[in-house]
């Protein structure tokens, strides 16, 4: 309704707490005062708006992908979090410039350990205590996440952002979560699944390594090759992605799942419609170090064993063979 935001309970994470993936409501949001890097430098500025320009990560270590010298953000707000109606979520838009299992492993061996970002609170007395170890980051493509604060001591008036992670932040605040009973949540399912053959759009690096993929340029061939395996026949697959059951569209690399929905009601006037695509499923790379990556069987499923339904279903969709192309 009028006058209130939402953000999703959503990021990597790394830790507990886990996302939940919930709507997050919030009326009241606080932007820190001051933010300063561990050089010295001061990025209050470039972090306040979402606007893809983002307080630089430490110096990259050149061995390793995505991972960078230790790095810190420190926020300072000008009252206590603890100061305001609701409780305090961290929101933040951000990216990340993700390693690979293999690349992790190399940094184990080498003693560089990657270490997800970090979050400390300084409490009313000066002292800083850890309130979430390496709780996770913006996984991806820019995005939105949120923490809930749950455990910030009282008289809250800074926090600190530690990690070796190649993160990007780019806007960061303080939301207030509270009830919102006039909210309305409306389902909208798939009128229209189906799997096609689409080739690669083009991937373009902008600035600090922010990625970008053209649609309308696309290549039949790039350097992933596909796991050898059955995958689903091309077409529809409608009744493979209506209900979160172990009955799997499964592609690969060049193809896509094209989705179509009815248009839902308009919003009443002065209200805002956020759109949630929400999704159930997996994905495998073929990292050196992922337990059967050259395969595509076997599949994850939530029980110990396939159900018959989802048996029937895959005996009937999976009849395309692929390996290496």
């Amino acid at each position: 309704p009028p006058g209130w935001q939402l953000v999703l309970d959503e990021r990597f994470g790394a830790s507990d707490p886990p996302p939940t993936g919930e709507a997050i409501y919030y009326r009241h949001e606080l932007s820190p005062s001051r933010v300063q890097n561990d050089r010295g430098g001061d990025v209050t500025s470039v972090v306040a708006d979402v606007d893809n320009q983002a307080a630089p990560p430490g110096p990259r270590d050149a061995r390793f992908v995505g991972r960078t010298e230790r790095s810190t953000l420190e926020l300072e707000f000008a009252a206590p979090l603890d100061a305001h109606a609701g409780a305090p979520v961290l929101i933040a838009d951000g990216w990340v410039e993700y390693p690979y299992s293999q690349t992790m492993f190399a940094a184990w061996q080498a003693g560089a350990k990657y270490e997800a970002p970090t979050l400390e609170a300084r409490d009313a007395d000066g002292v800083w205590q850890v309130v979430h170890h390496e709780f996770g980051y913006p996984a991806g493509m820019p995005r939105r996440m949120a923490l809930p604060l749950a455990n910030l001591p009282a008289g809250t008036t800074a926090l600190r952002l530690s990690t070796t992670y190649e993160v990007y932040w780019d806007r960061l605040a303080i939301v207030y979560s509270e009830p919102c009973p006039e909210a309305r949540r409306t389902v909208v399912r798939a009128d229209n699944a189906k799997l096609a053959r689409t080739g690669f759009p083009l991937r373009t690096n902008g600035p600090q390594r922010r990625p970008y993929y053209d649609y309308q340029q696309r290549a039949p061939f790039d350097d992933m090759r596909h796991q050898a395996g059955w995958y689903t026949e091309f077409g529809d697959v409608n009744e493979l992605v209506s209900h979160a059951d172990d009955a799997l569209a499964i592609f690969g690399p060049g193809e896509e799942v094209h989705l179509e929905f009815a248009a839902p009601p308009a919003a009443p006037e002065g209200w805002q419609r956020h759109l949630v695509l929400e999704t159930v499923g997996w994905c495998k790379d073929m990292d050196l170090m992922t337990a059967d990556g050259d395969t595509v069987d076997p599949l994850p499923r939530r029980a110990s064993d396939e159900s018959a339904d989802a048996a029937a279903f895959h005996e009937r969709t999976r009849t395309r063979y692929e390996s290496g192309r």
